[in-house]
């Protein structure tokens, strides 16, 4: 991997937590964010590892261990790609500022390494608390933004709370 990739894929690490708020915008996003569903849920990356959140990959008939891409699992279908897209990236450029270093791949199941790594935010709640700790992604983004993304997040949550078969019009919806 390239030293600006490394950097890039660091800052996505690190900022992961507060990413969720954007690539999980449902309280049921978390439902399919659990351990031993490809899903990726908890803060590690991984070579080839369909557990861990971020993986890289390495494209069939190229040499072992050259990679030409990483994947973010924890992206859910009702997110807003654009607005997913725009903390991926602001966390890498973090990344690439601060020089940030990769810690060492996960290449086993991470579920099976408890206590050892950082579970991911069950909840919504969770990566909203995440989002409101993190500086960088509210300037990089725009403090107004994180504002709006935030007020909605909170909706979503009070009307899931107080409408518990909700998730059933997302079936039809989508």
């Amino acid at each position: 991997m390239s030293k600006v990739g490394e950097e890039f894929m660091a800052g996505v690490l690190d900022h992961l937590p507060s990413i969720l708020a954007f690539t999980a915008p449902l309280p049921n996003s978390y439902d399919r964010i659990q351990p031993n569903t490809w899903s990726g849920a908890y803060q590690c990356w991984g070579k080839e590892n369909r557990e861990a959140p971020l993986r890289t990959a390495c494209p069939p008939g190229i040499p072992n261990g050259f990679v030409s891409n990483f994947e973010i699992k924890s992206f859910d279908g009702c997110a807003n790609p654009h607005l997913g897209l725009a903390a991926i990236i602001a966390a890498g450029i973090d990344g690439l500022r601060r020089h940030l270093h990769l810690p060492q791949p996960i290449d086993a199941n991470p579920a099976t390494l408890e206590g050892k790594l950082s579970r991911l935010p069950k909840s919504l709640s969770e990566s909203l608390e995440a989002l409101q700790k993190d500086n960088v992604l509210k300037e990089l983004i725009g403090e107004k933004l994180v504002v709006a993304i935030t007020g909605v997040r909170k909706a979503e949550i009070e009307y899931y709370s107080k409408n518990k078969e909700a998730y059933k019009q997302l079936i039809h919806r989508y």
